[in-house]
């Protein structure tokens, strides 16, 4: 087990989230809920790329960077929870790294937990807890601290654009 290093994570996010609340005259008090709910929807959009709980069909995942956009997609919102929560990027804790690739079964109760703690975050342990499982998941998936921060800026600079465009 080794911690992340997700320093420069949270100061981006914080600092894309300040550039939407300005453009959106919102603070993070009133868009918890939609915060959760973004969260989720992400989550599902990913459990789609990976198709793991699809055993009717005999189509494969996607491909791996499209799985990564969307993992990145989650990190932006269960780290702006995290955010909302005052919750430090020290406070995350260890991350256990040694997380082989898994079976669609393993992915599958996965995602469920995940939806299941995502549902009940009221506070800083319950977004932390939410925010552990998916760095397990993003690891489960292949990916190490190295693709999730570079995939993770590059998606940050695409969503400073979208603003700039009213998206």
């Amino acid at each position: 087990m080794r911690q992340f290093n997700l320093e420069k994570i949270f100061i981006n996010q914080r600092k894309l989230d300040q550039y939407i609340h300005k453009n959106h005259k919102v603070c993070y008090k009133n868009i918890i809920e939609e915060l959760k709910l973004a969260f989720c929807v992400e989550l599902s959009e990913l459990a789609n790329e990976v198709k793991c709980f699809k055993f009717w069909s005999f189509k494969k995942p996607s491909d791996k960077e499209i799985i990564l956009e969307e993992y990145v997609d989650g990190i932006h919102f269960i780290t702006s929870l995290c955010i909302a929560f005052n919750v430090s990027f020290k406070q995350i804790g260890n991350i256990n790294t040694n997380i082989e690739k898994m079976s669609k079964k393993k992915l599958t109760e996965k995602f469920l937990k995940i939806y299941k703690y995502s549902s009940i975050i009221n506070d800083k342990k319950s977004v932390i807890k939410v925010f552990n499982q998916y760095i397990e998941l993003g690891l489960m998936l292949d990916f190490n601290y190295e693709n999730i921060l570079a995939a993770y800026m590059k998606k940050c600079k695409i969503n400073y654009k979208r603003q700039d465009n009213n998206y």
